[in-house]
C-alpha cells in the first residue's frame, strides 16, 4: 500500500484491513471463483499542486497544445520564412521591369520561352537516343526445350514521319 502513501494520503485502518483481506482472498487456493481485487479511491483529486501553494499558470513560449498541432505550427513558421526569399526575388524582378520598355519586356519573355522550348527539345532528343540505344542491343533469350519444337518469330517495325504518318511493317524475322 506504499503507492497510496506516495500520492499524499495515509490509508485508514479499515482500508488497510480491507486491502489485506482482498489480497488474501485472491491468493488463497480455497476460493473457486475469482475475487474482485480492485479498489477505488473516493477522495477527489486536489485542484491545487500537491507541493507548495502556487497556483498553476501558463508557461512562457508556445501555448500548450497537442503534438500534431505543435508540428503543424512549426511547419507554418518554416514555410513562412522560406517564402521570404522567393517573394523578395519576385519583388526585385518586378522593380527592375518597371523601367523597361514594352519591347524589351516582350523580348525577355520570348527569350525565356525559347530557353524552355530548347530544354524540352533537348530532353526529347536525349530520351530518343537512350531508347534507340537500348533497342539496338541484342535481346538475351535463353530457351531450353526437350522434344520437337516449332518456333515462329514475328517482328513489328514502326516508322513515324511528320505529323501522324506511321508505317507498320510485320515480318517473319528473316530479312
Amino acid at each position: 500500500m506504499d503507492d497510496q502513501r506516495e500520492r499524499g494520503r495515509e490509508l485508514t485502518a479499515q482500508e488497510h484491513f480491507e486491502s489485506i483481506r482482498l489480497l488474501a482472498d485472491g491468493l488463497s487456493g480455497n476460493n473457486p471463483t475469482p475475487t474482485v481485487t480492485r479498489w477505488k479511491d473516493t477522495v477527489p483529486a486536489p485542484t491545487q499542486p500537491t507541493v507548495g501553494d502556487a497556483v498553476p499558470f501558463a508557461q512562457h513560449g508556445r501555448p500548450p497544445m497537442s503534438l500534431k498541432a505543435t508540428d503543424h505550427a512549426a511547419l507554418v513558421v518554416v514555410y513562412t520564412w522560406g517564402s521570404l526569399p522567393v517573394g523578395g526575388a519576385i519583388s526585385l524582378v518586378l522593380w527592375q521591369l518597371s523601367s523597361v520598355s514594352p519591347m524589351q519586356l516582350a523580348f525577355a519573355g520570348l527569350g525565356a520561352a525559347g530557353v524552355v522550348i530548347a530544354i524540352g527539345a533537348a530532353a526529347r532528343m536525349i530520351g530518343r537516343a537512350f531508347r534507340d540505344g537500348a533497342s539496338a542491343l541484342p535481346d538475351h533469350t535463353v530457351n531450353q526445350y526437350t522434344g520437337t519444337v516449332y518456333v515462329q518469330h514475328t517482328e513489328l517495325h514502326t516508322n513515324t514521319r511528320g505529323f501522324g504518318r506511321t508505317n507498320n511493317q510485320i515480318t517473319d524475322g528473316q530479312q
